[in-house]
């Protein structure tokens, strides 16, 4: 009887994205799936390090529906003196400062190191903005990497991870996974889109903005993942991609996280009737 084939999940970039992510994995998990390997970039690194983290899955559930999540990423930002010193001093400014959000993750998950998780183990991805590299961290603060994943560029100041000035993870890699084509105890991948309906464009100028962003990292994603298509045949590994739609998350809108939550357990669903059907 051959062993079943051990799976590392990757849980892709999306601007608020964390909960159709958590609401992924807890219908995988609740069916007894349990990957030996889980990534994350941006909201996906937050849902990732929930995870990885052993959490509860009722805990993390609670976690991902509060407004303190997204809230954190501003809450220790000084207005507007925040806004005109960077702008002027910063080499890279952002809008908000992040830095609260640290403080958020380490109040759920601690202040543990990312390679002291092992079931699953965990990597984010971060860009590191001096040597313009991604860093595919396995080792590190994780409260720090998981909020220095999601700063998404002129919207949040750049995070300092293990000495190095850090930004969004999702700008080379939405779904961090190239290290996993060399590891020999991973046989199969599974990579968690989430992309948002073409339709008309939001009224809001914060959304209009979002929507761009979003845009050009779908063009590059797109051809920057079919490369790793291959690279993944080359290696010998099973790659599975599968995709969530529904509208972009809005902070002035935090009670639809929970339809999104579902959206993701959905998705998983249909996930466990093709690709991990017995």
């Amino acid at each position: 009887m051959s062993s079943p084939p051990r799976i590392a999940i990757s849980l892709g970039a999306s601007f608020m994205g964390y909960a159709t992510h958590a609401g992924f994995m807890a219908r995988l998990h609740a069916q007894g799936i349990r990957p030996v390997a889980i990534s994350g970039s941006s909201a996906g690194a937050i849902a990732a390090g929930l995870y990885a983290s052993g959490l509860e899955q009722e805990a993390i559930q609670r976690a991902v529906l509060s407004p303190w999540m997204y809230l954190a990423f501003a809450r220790r930002t000084r207005w507007i003196w925040h806004q005109i010193v960077g702008s002027f001093f910063f080499r890279h400014p952002g809008f908000f400062d992040p830095r609260g959000a640290i403080s958020h993750f380490e109040s759920l998950v601690g202040r543990r190191a990312i390679e002291s998780l092992s079931n699953p183990k965990l990597m984010i991805a971060l860009s590191d903005l001096v040597s313009q590299e991604t860093i595919f961290a396995q080792t590190g603060h994780l409260a720090t990497a998981m909020a220095a994943s999601c700063c998404v560029p002129m919207l949040f100041s750049p995070l300092e991870f293990e000495g190095r000035l850090c930004t969004d993870g999702g700008v080379a890699h939405e779904s961090p996974i190239d290290p996993w084509f060399t590891d020999e105890g991973i046989d199969h991948i599974i990579v968690h889109r989430i992309v948002q309906p073409q339709g008309r464009p939001p009224r809001l100028p914060l959304h209009r903005m979002l929507g761009t962003i979003a845009a050009t990292h779908e063009s590059m994603n797109r051809q920057l993942l079919a490369d790793r298509i291959e690279l993944a045949r080359l290696h010998g590994k099973k790659l599975t991609f599968i995709t969530t739609t529904h509208p972009r998350p809005s902070p002035f809108a935090p009670k639809r996280l929970k339809h999104y939550y579902e959206h993701g357990e959905a998705t998983a669903g249909k996930l466990l009737e093709t690709a991990l059907s017995m």
